[in-house]
């Protein structure tokens, strides 16, 4: 009897021997499916995807249709390979998902309820610091803001009315802030520390160094006690007379060399002027503390009764004839005056000095600015009552250069000025 031929489509099936089930083949390294225990996805040889176990097991299902041919087998066994693959990318996706959800789990309505009320307070808290910082920046009624360690360290020494002292947080407590505290305890100021962007706000471009204070303005004097402070120094007196100076920067570098030169006293117009505001007293280095501060209403004038006092007017000016190194009043009251950065000295002003000397330049620039001039004449005056001789005095020829002017007649009242002309010769 022939051999019963196999079935197409079914290569691992042979029938015989009347054995009517089939034995499923096997690759190397497979295990067989243990007895009672299901068929699941991981079965499938190492390496092998997913369209690849369920074309191996779709030999069943083509050899079960062996009619329909392989053609039709092979279509079955792909597109249940290829759903067995989407199953288990979606049971990997499931088994990723619940690990992310156990990760990052979504907070409880309470919790998040708790987390935007700390946020809230904390909110609260910084805004309501900031407005009390603002609050105590802000000056009140016949106060203003000064700024910088050295001007408030000066203006504590100098005894100025002071209602507290802002420090930023994190300012290192050491140099002239530690002498700045330590003064303030002395003096029994308020001191507060506060956020440093509360007085940069406050400050503007200023450069506070992370220290501020709400004081008293400075106070002005009168021309005759500016003229009475010279007297118990044994000294000839020094002034220095600002005319126009708008600049506060430029008024506070004049006022800090007024005073390291040993000036007596400073005299501005009350119009017309850089205010004595903080950028001023910044510029000074606190100089503006301590030198005495006259504000006239009419800078000729006061100059007419400075001379009738007996004090020397020179002037600084581009186009004056004499050299301010020729200058012959070491040892007589001198007041140096010194014009505005673009237009100098006011006409009428040139007309109540008594000279007029120019600093000598030997490079291209005609001028120098306004605070280094005054500065050079100060010193200038200075430096011949230190007992050194005139500049070049022994190169200069007879009969050059500003002499000493001697005293003359008292001058009479001028009705163009309110006060008396300045002489022909003196």
């Amino acid at each position: 009897m022939a051999p019963r031929p196999l079935g197409r489509g079914t290569p691992g099936r042979r029938s015989g021997g009347g054995q009517g089930r089939s034995r499923r083949a096997t690759t190397p390294g497979s295990a067989a499916r243990e007895p009672g225990r299901p068929r699941r996805s991981h079965d499938q040889p190492p390496g092998t995807s997913g369209a690849d176990a369920g074309g191996a097991r779709a030999g069943g299902g083509g050899g079960a249709g062996g009619d329909r041919g392989p053609a039709a087998g092979s279509r079955a066994g792909g597109a249940r390979g290829a759903a067995g693959a989407g199953t288990r990318g979606e049971r990997a996706g499931r088994r990723q998902a619940g690990s992310f959800r156990q990760a990052v789990r979504p907070r409880a309505p309470s919790e998040r309820r708790r987390d935007q009320a700390g946020d809230s307070a904390k909110r609260k808290r910084r805004r309501s610091g900031l407005d009390a910082a603002r609050s105590a920046l802000t000056p009140g009624p016949g106060q203003e803001l000064l700024y910088g360690r050295r001007p408030v360290l000066e203006a504590l020494r100098a005894g100025r009315p002071i209602d507290q002292v802002l420090v930023a947080a994190g300012a290192a407590e050491r140099g002239a802030l530690a002498d700045l505290l330590k003064l303030a305890a002395t003096r029994r100021v308020s001191v507060q520390t506060v956020p440093r962007s509360a007085i940069d706000a406050q400050t503007g471009e200023g450069v506070h160094q992370g220290v501020a204070a709400v004081v008293a303005p400075l106070r002005s004097i009168e021309l005759d006690e500016l003229l009475a402070v010279p007297l118990g120094s044994g000294d000839p007196p020094l002034f220095l007379a600002v005319d126009a100076v708008t600049d506060p920067h430029n008024l506070g570098a004049l006022v800090r060399s007024a005073e390291a030169a040993g000036c007596h006293g400073v005299i501005v117009p009350r119009h017309g002027a850089a205010p004595r505001t903080g950028a001023a007293v910044k510029a000074s280095a606190g100089a503006l503390e301590h030198v005495p501060v006259a504000e006239v209403v009419n800078l000729a004038r006061a100059l007419q009764k400075l001379r009738t006092s007996g004090v020397w007017c020179v002037g600084l000016a581009e186009d004056a004839g004499a050299s301010l190194f020729d200058l012959e009043l070491a040892d007589e009251p001198v007041c140096v005056v010194v014009g505005g950065e673009g237009s100098g000295l006011h006409r009428l002003v040139r007309e109540a000095c008594d000279a007029l000397v120019s600093i000598p330049m030997r490079g291209r620039i005609a001028s120098l600015n306004a605070s280094v001039a005054g500065a050079l004449a100060l010193f200038e005056v200075r430096r011949r009552r230190s007992g050194h001789p005139p500049a070049r005095a022994a190169e200069r020829p007879a009969g050059t250069g500003v002499p000493r002017p001697a005293p003359g007649p008292a001058p009479e009242a001028s009705p163009a000025l309110g006060g008396p002309p300045p002489p022909a010769t003196r």
